[in-house]
């Protein structure tokens, strides 16, 4: 059958049948299983977004519904970035799952996971629900400073909601064999890395789940989770690491070597991150900015200590969302109402903020273990 291409004049996307889409994929597929699950015949297919990671359609059935189609396949292979491992969609699948079971955020629900093992559609993909809205990177410009007030008190009970799910471990959430019901702290997953000469993902045995902070924190700095890569370590690199690991080692904090289970202070409570909680993750009702109806893409979502956490919504709080100077003494009354709002709504996370501030340290100091120390900076502020 020949292939079926036109233009969408409100998309930009391209609309097509069967077969061959203009991204190389064979996406006919993620049609028919559309078909066996929702009992219903897919008219069309329209690829409405390409990314670094992913390639995104979404599946129009006869009876009107929509579902989303989502292929993780990483643009840069060639050049040695893309690179991810194994079990990142299994995580981010069980996470999306746990969380629309233990909390209210709404996030899409999973209707099916395929690790395309003979190669059929391109990359693994996923099928699931076509979130109602519009996102909140686009909206945001346009909005009042009431309406903007409103939904960045929505995006702080996301946030407070995250914190309260509490875990024995620190990793990534993930089910066996996609079990919808059952969920364990597995090791640690990663977005794809965009760095170049990338050989290989980390090596999985090295990424947890750990049983205590510190030991989360020398597996950074010893670069244990590193993604592979072809380029060695300098020895003014290995050098650096040096001090960081035994500063690590050494750190007089009793909390670091506490699991939650022995200890259940709030210093030694693991929650979920979500990693990447902008305004390009968040969907918004297309009628009433101000409602939050989906919080997406939430891959690479890890469980790590409360007191290692500083909530980020800084994109529409700042350049280039700020377009006129007026709205700079308004937005950053927002920011500070929702760093107030945050802590009264998780008292013991506003408290660790002050307490832990060396932890959070060694963990800045961790994460960047070869770079010259003069570059290591604790970040500042709230959202």
């Amino acid at each position: 059958m020949k292939d079926e291409f036109s233009s969408s004049p409100h998309t930009n996307a391209v609309q097509y049948n069967i077969v061959k889409d203009v991204w190389g994929y064979r996406s006919q597929l993620i049609g028919e299983r559309a078909q066996e699950l929702l009992g219903a015949r897919c008219i069309k297919l329209t690829a409405i977004s390409i990314g670094a990671n992913h390639k995104v359609y979404r599946v129009a059935m006869d009876d009107g519904r929509t579902v989303i189609g989502r292929v993780l396949s990483p643009s840069f292979t060639e050049y040695g970035a893309g690179v991810y491992p194994e079990d990142t969609m299994e995580a981010e699948i069980a996470t999306m799952r746990y969380v629309k079971t233990h909390s209210t955020i709404p996030v899409p629900e999973v209707y099916y996971h395929d690790k395309d093992e003979k190669g059929e559609v391109g990359g693994e993909w996923m099928l699931l629900e076509d979130i109602r809205g519009t996102n909140l990177y686009m909206t945001w410009p346009e909005m009042s400073i009431d309406q903007r007030q409103k939904v960045g008190l929505a995006v702080v009970d996301v946030w407070a909601q995250l914190m309260r799910l509490r875990f024995g471990a620190i990793g990534s959430i993930n089910s066996p064999g996609n079990d919808a019901e059952t969920f364990y702290v597995g090791p640690m997953t990663f977005m794809p890395t965009n760095v170049g000469k990338t050989t290989g993902p980390p090596p999985r045995s090295k990424c947890g789940p750990f049983s205590c902070a510190r030991d989360w924190l020398l597996a950074l700095a010893r670069l244990d989770m590193r993604f592979l890569n072809e380029a060695p370590l300098t020895e003014e690199e290995k050098s650096r690491m040096i001090p960081v690991i035994s500063d690590t080692e050494a750190a007089p904090l009793p909390y670091l070597d506490n699991s939650e289970a022995s200890d259940p202070s709030p210093q030694s409570t693991n929650v979920l991150f979500h990693v990447d909680l902008g305004v390009h993750n968040i969907m918004v009702d297309s009628d009433d900015p101000t409602i939050i109806t989906g919080i997406i893409d939430w891959e690479g979502a890890c469980v790590v200590p409360l007191w290692s956490i500083l909530p980020r919504f800084s994109n529409p709080l700042r350049a280039p969302y700020i377009t006129k100077p007026d709205e700079l003494g308004a937005l950053e009354e927002l920011r500070s109402l929702m760093e107030r709002t945050l802590s009264d709504a998780v008292p013991e996370w506003a408290k660790l903020i002050t307490e832990c501030r060396e932890a959070r340290m060694l963990r800045i100091r961790a994460e960047m273990s070869t770079a010259e120390p003069r570059n290591v900076r604790m970040p500042e502020g709230i959202f």
